[in-house]
């Protein structure tokens, strides 16, 4: 990607301008967005488009992400602790190693994605689907669920606690 379209990008996200990041977005469709290694922390990105973007080791923590789509975006070991993830899109994402300790996933859509060894304690997960995700080995500890849809979902580590919380 062009450095000056990634740099535009970053700009406009630091600066909390979502309606023109996503028109930016729109016009620059080929374009992959590389957040990797940024600090997000405690910015308002609600309804961005990040779809696709390459997130490795981004720092989003206590940000306000509620309907953000990322969509097959690349996010491992990036940091989203205590994120508000209400209503974000995460399908088919990468997302191994990444800490989403205390976060809202409330109608959070994990469907199809990748969140091995990932850390979600003490998450809320009402109304969170991870339909066919991949969970194994992540910590699923003191989770607040309800309504939680996980039908397919690859748990292997603490898979029986997990079922058992959902219902």
């Amino acid at each position: 990607m062009d450095d000056k379209i990634n740099n535009e990008y970053l700009d406009m996200l630091s600066r909390e301008k979502i309606s023109e990041f996503n028109e930016f977005r729109l016009k620059n469709l080929t374009c992959r967005p590389n957040l990797s290694g940024q600090d997000f922390s405690g910015k308002d990105l609600t309804n961005a488009y990040l779809n696709g973007a390459i997130c490795v080791k981004t720092n989003f923590n206590n940000c306000i992400l509620g309907k953000t789509n990322f969509v097959q975006a690349e996010l491992n070991e990036s940091n989203f602790e205590s994120a508000d993830l209400t209503e974000a899109l995460f399908m088919y994402a990468e997302m191994k190693y990444c800490r989403l300790i205390n976060c809202n996933m409330n109608k959070t859509n994990f469907m199809w994605a990748n969140i091995q060894n990932s850390d979600l304690s003490g998450s809320k997960l009402d109304g969170t689907i991870f339909i066919e995700a991949y969970l194994q080995n992540s910590n699923l500890d003191n989770l607040k669920m309800q309504n939680a849809f996980i039908k397919f979902a690859k748990l292997g580590n603490g898979e029986d606690r997990f079922n058992k919380l959902s219902k």
